[in-house]
């Protein structure tokens, strides 16, 4: 996150951050209002896109910390509370913008906007979060679509266990 590029455009790099933190798709965040954001109770609340009426779950609500709430700000002067809080390009432009930060901060791996939410569950469930609280924050209906996170927790554990020294009995 320390690195930057000449032509970066700090609202793409600030939702593509505020993705890693949350989760959110690239079609959620660049939807997201102010009024999506209750600033007295710290939560972001919003209807998913992608099961927009075709699932009960298709609201999600994830509670932001400060450094979240940091992050969105307020509207500025002369907006509402009904103003994108990013004002995204298209989602090419910003693939581009994640690209050219990606090669500058010497990662040579294919990022692409959805990495954020993959790093996102899979970082919680690293850091102890059980399968259900990751299903609830993703906005999944059912825990075989975030059972897919954990295989890569697995490949973790299973990294570090072959980590060790052989034993030689």
């Amino acid at each position: 996150m320390d690195t930057h590029h000449q032509f970066e455009k700090e609202n793409v790099r600030n939702a593509f951050i505020f993705c890693l933190y949350t989760g959110m798709r690239f079609c959620d965040v660049k939807d997201l209002r102010y009024s999506n954001i209750d600033y007295a109770n710290k939560l972001l609340r919003f209807e998913q896109d992608k099961t927009k009426g075709h699932s009960a779950r298709s609201w999600v609500t994830i509670p932001l910390n400060d450094g979240l709430i940091h992050l969105v700000g307020r509207p500025k002067e002369g907006e509402t509370k009904e103003s994108l809080v990013f004002n995204l390009p298209s989602y090419e432009s910003c693939y581009k913008s994640v690209k050219r930060w990606v090669k500058r901060a010497g990662i040579d791996k294919h990022i692409s906007w959805h990495c954020a939410r993959h790093s996102f569950a899979v970082n919680i469930l690293n850091n102890g979060a059980n399968i259900k609280t990751v299903a609830s924050l993703l906005g999944h209906n059912d825990l075989k679509h975030t059972e897919k996170y954990t295989r890569a927790v697995d490949k973790l554990k299973e990294g570090a266990i072959n980590s060790l020294p052989a034993l030689n009995l």
